[in-house]
């Protein structure tokens, strides 16, 4: 299982973490990237890839 956040004052809601996102993890919430289905998680890490901010972030959950 994986972690994953979103830094809400890092996020500027560009919304590539959402369409990047092949377990359909991320939606934008009030302008900014939410994960609203975590437990979808690839662990693939392409959002930390794709964001520029640096705001997504996923961990190993033990």
């Amino acid at each position: 299982m994986w972690k994953v956040t979103v830094d809400r004052e890092k996020c500027q809601g560009c919304g590539e973490c959402v369409e990047s996102c092949p377990g359909e993890v991320y939606a934008l919430r009030d302008g900014k990237a939410e994960p609203v289905n975590p437990e979808e998680c690839h662990g693939c890490h392409t959002c930390e890839a794709v964001c520029e901010q640096d705001a997504c972030h996923i961990e190993e959950d033990d």
